[in-house]
């Protein structure tokens, strides 16, 4: 199966961290995620400073919040920290992929 994931709000060097990341994990997971636009996504991938506008404008869509690891891990149900780390990643987005529909 695939799901979409859109990368938004995240610094250039940390958004192709993540693409760069999601092409060594897919194979590891149970679905196959893919990048896409936010219209198209399943999921979105932001900045925890971002999530206030991301949830209430795409509010049908889980968040992935990413905060760097040296603060403390936000309050939200599906959270990763940067710098992105494989084990992280895939824990991530497999607890995404069980709760999304389908």
């Amino acid at each position: 199966m695939n799901r979409k994931i859109s990368v938004s709000g995240l610094t250039h060097d940390s958004a192709s961290a993540f693409v760069s990341m999601m092409g060594i994990i897919n194979g590891r997971c149970s679905v196959i995620w893919e990048n896409a636009d936010p219209g198209q996504a399943d999921v979105l991938l932001v900045t925890a400073k971002d999530s206030p506008r991301a949830t209430s404008s795409k509010s049908d869509k889980p968040c992935i919040l990413v905060y760097p690891s040296s603060q403390d891990r936000p309050d939200a149900p599906f959270t990763l920290s940067h710098p992105f780390r494989a084990m992280n990643m895939i824990r991530v987005l497999e607890d995404v992929a069980r709760a999304l529909p389908g």
